[in-house]
C-alpha cells in the first residue's frame, strides 16, 4: 500500500520518522444520475445564475458568507498564506491521556501509521510505552492543509491515528429538548439487565455485515443477467477518456502525487530516536515551528 503522507512523530525532544496509510474505505453503494429517456449520465454544470452562462474552474473563486448574500472573497494565494501560518506539519504530540476519557463522538476518520525510517526502534519504543502505560497520545496533525486534533494509539504492530473534531464542533446535549421521565421501577430494571445479559457478547463486527450493500449487489447482478442495462450515449468527455491512447485521469493519484511535492519541515536538531532515544520530557502544548 502506498503511503499518503510522510513526516515525523514528535514528542519531547524525540522525533520519529513515520508514514501514513489509509485505514478505511467507503463501500457504500453509489448511483449515477441518468436521463430516463435515453439512459445517458447527467452532466453536472457550473452555472452563474446572474450571468446566465456556464463558467470554468478558472473563473471560480471562494467566498466566506458573512451575511445573507454577502461574501468575503479570497484568492488562492490568500488562502495559501493562511494555510502556511498553520502548524509546520507532522504528528506533534501535546499530551498523553486516558483513552476512556475521550468521547467517541470526537472521532472522525482513521489512518494507519507505520515507521518511516530505516529503523523502527524509536517507533516501537513509543508504541510499547503507550501500551504499557495504557494511555494514548493527543496530537496536533497537519495533513494536506488544515491542522487537526487526533488520537495516536497502538493498534497491532503499528499505530492508529484517529482524526478528531474540535470541541466546538460537537452539539451539546442541552440543545436537545426531551420530555421529563420517571425513574424505572425495580422490576423494570431487573428485566432490562436480564435482557442486556442475554444479548451480551464479544465485539466482532464481521458478524454484522452490510446487508444493504449485499442486497444492492444482488439486485444489480439480477438486472445484468436479465439484460436490464442502460447503454446511453457517452458524453464528449467520456468519449475522449475512452479513446485509444487516452490517459485516464485518476484524481486520487494526482492528489497523492501532489502530497509528495508539499515541502516538508527541515530536519530538527535533535538526536534521532533510532540511535539513543532519551527519556521523553513531559509533553507540552507549545507548537514547534
Amino acid at each position: 500500500m502506498r503511503a499518503i503522507w510522510t513526516g515525523e512523530i514528535a514528542f519531547g525532544l524525540v522525533t520519529i520518522p513515520a508514514k501514513l496509510f489509509s485505514a478505511t474505505k467507503d463501500l457504500t453503494p453509489s448511483f449515477n444520475q441518468l436521463h430516463k429517456e435515453c439512459g445517458t449520465r447527467i452532466s453536472m454544470v457550473r452555472r452563474c445564475p446572474k450571468c446566465q452562462r456556464d463558467v470554468g474552474w478558472d473563473e471560480i473563486g471562494k467566498g466566506y458568507e458573512v451575511a445573507k448574500g454577502e461574501y468575503a472573497l479570497f484568492t488562492k494565494e490568500e488562502l495559501a498564506k493562511i494555510e502556511e501560518k498553520d502548524a509546520a506539519g507532522g504528528i506533534d504530540i501535546v499530551e498523553f491521556v486516558d483513552p476512556l476519557s475521550v468521547d467517541p463522538a470526537f472521532f472522525d476518520k482513521s489512518y494507519w501509521v507505520g515507521p518511516g525510517g530505516k529503523s523502527a526502534r524509536g517507533f516501537d519504543l513509543l508504541r510499547q510505552a503507550l501500551t504499557e502505560s495504557k494511555r494514548v497520545a493527543l496530537a496536533k496533525v497537519k495533513i494536506r492543509t488544515r491542522t487537526r486534533l487526533a488520537i495516536l494509539r497502538p493498534r497491532d504492530r503499528f499505530f492508529a491515528l484517529d482524526m478528531m473534531r474540535f470541541a466546538d464542533e460537537l452539539v451539546p446535549s442541552d440543545e436537545i429538548v426531551a420530555p421529563d421521565s420517571k425513574a424505572a421501577t425495580d422490576r423494570e430494571m431487573q428485566l432490562a439487565l436480564k435482557l442486556v445479559n442475554e444479548l451480551a457478547g464479544e465485539f466482532d463486527p464481521s458478524k454484522h455485515p452490510d446487508e444493504y450493500r449485499a442486497a444492492i449487489e444482488a439486485a444489480v447482478d439480477a438486472k445484468v443477467v436479465e439484460g436490464q442495462v442502460s447503454r446511453g450515449e457517452a458524453t464528449e468527455e467520456e468519449q475522449a477518456a475512452s479513446a485509444p491512447g487516452a490517459k485516464v485521469i485518476d484524481l486520487a493519484e494526482l492528489l497523492t502525487r501532489s502530497l509528495k511535492d508539499v515541502p516538508k519541515p527541515g530536519p530538527k536538531k535533535t538526536a534521532p530516536a533510532e540511535e539513543a532515544p532519551a527519556p521523553a520530557k513531559k509533553a507540552s502544548g507549545k507548537k514547534r515551528g
